[in-house]
């Protein structure tokens, strides 16, 4: 390997985080990273990185289930053991959802961003 080989060089991972969650290509910060709602890219338009090695299975929708039941699931009992909670648990529960649907493409460019950083490429 050269020394212009990009996997010689260290990826900054909390850079590739960033670029991620906004939905942009972890080398360059560019190009876009997801196409659609989920679906990431299998190389950059703007760089011509290679993205399709680094495949997230199911991780993204975990990590955004554990983080919107963190954060709902608390309010949701605490509203359900009060006696006027039951349109104020609607309210939370929507929000919930609205949250898991916004969060879920965030998540998806993150760690996509994340296995490329640390060069973790899926078994093809």
């Amino acid at each position: 390997m050269s020394l212009s080989d990009p996997r010689e060089r260290k990826r900054d991972v909390v850079r590739a985080l960033l670029r991620g969650l906004l939905g942009r290509c972890p080398q360059c910060g560019r190009g876009r990273l997801i196409i659609g709602y989920i679906a990431p890219v299998s190389t950059c338009s703007v760089c011509g990185e290679a993205l399709a090695p680094y495949q997230t299975a199911d991780f993204a929708p975990y990590l955004v289930v554990f983080v919107v039941g963190l954060i709902f699931t608390p309010l949701i009992v605490l509203l359900s053991l009060s006696s006027t909670g039951n349109g104020e648990a609607a309210v939370v529960a929507a929000a919930a959802l609205a949250s898991a649907l916004i969060l879920l493409p965030r998540a998806k460019g993150a760690a996509v961003a994340l296995l490329w950083a640390l060069d973790i490429r899926s078994n093809q």
